[in-house]
């Protein structure tokens, strides 16, 4: 049964929610997931043919229209898909949400922390985690990784300058007393020969001021995490370097 289908079969009130409504946004998803539906409480018994149906009294403000068709605002989609998923795809489609700017940051946390009702706790915990500052999904992931271990917590997005305080690089995240740089290496990153060539001139620049950089690609991070953390781990206890050629 297709979308159309599926909210004419669901009747008046209902909506387009959880992923479906997520992409309706724009917001990037791990995975496609599954095809839901958001109807009143009082249709208890209402079943669509292929669909998952969730229960609840959506207000005014939780409902918008987009290619005709009733979706589940930015907000209320992210706090479902904080009930509705596990943990790290809950903080990837908020993450990217943030990036794109359909949600701001302190809308989304106010939204957040006034969560109640079943699965509340797993909605405010996804505030603590979210990074406005994430630049891909696969920088998403890599971050939770390096936060879930007992290694230290990185600083994310940290600005290298050199001794006279030119502008050398951006990173993903790093342990500056260490100068050990951690970067999400994604395929999109490079798309053409002109960013390749500037992303080596940043590297080589990085490791002459004595920064150690360490690249993680999407296969790492999410087939091989021990082999990432254990990596970084080497690197933290390794000494730090402090040379300027």
């Amino acid at each position: 049964m297709d979308v159309d289908e599926a909210l004419a079969r669901a009747g008046r009130g209902a909506a387009v929610s959880h992923e479906l409504a997520a992409r309706t946004w724009g917001i990037e998803l791990l995975d496609d997931g599954q095809r839901r539906l958001t109807v009143p409480r009082n249709r208890s018994r209402l079943t669509v043919d292929g669909w998952l149906v969730h229960r609840a009294d959506l207000r005014l403000d939780e409902v918008s229209v987009a290619d005709g068709r009733r979706t589940t605002s930015a907000l209320p989609t992210l706090s479902d898909l904080a009930r509705a998923l596990d943990h790290r795809a809950a903080v990837v489609a908020s993450d990217s949400a943030l990036r794109l700017g359909t949600v701001g940051l302190e809308e989304l946390l106010g939204s957040l922390r006034s969560a109640w009702g079943g699965g509340a706790g797993r909605v405010r915990r996804l505030g603590r985690d979210v990074d406005p500052s994430s630049g891909s999904v696969l920088e998403t992931l890599l971050r939770l990784l390096l936060w879930s271990s007992p290694l230290p917590r990185p600083v994310s997005q940290h600005v290298v300058l050199d001794r006279g305080g030119r502008f050398v690089a951006r990173v993903d995240f790093c342990w500056p007393s260490q100068r050990l740089v951690v970067e999400a290496d994604g395929f999109a990153f490079h798309s053409d020969r002109r960013a390749y060539r500037r992303d080596r001139d940043r590297l080589n620049e990085l490791e002459r001021l004595g920064w150690r950089v360490l690249r993680f690609t999407w296969e790492d991070v999410v087939a091989r995490p021990e082999h990432v953390l254990a990596l970084v781990d080497e690197c933290l206890e390794a000494p730090a370097l402090d040379n300027v050629c």
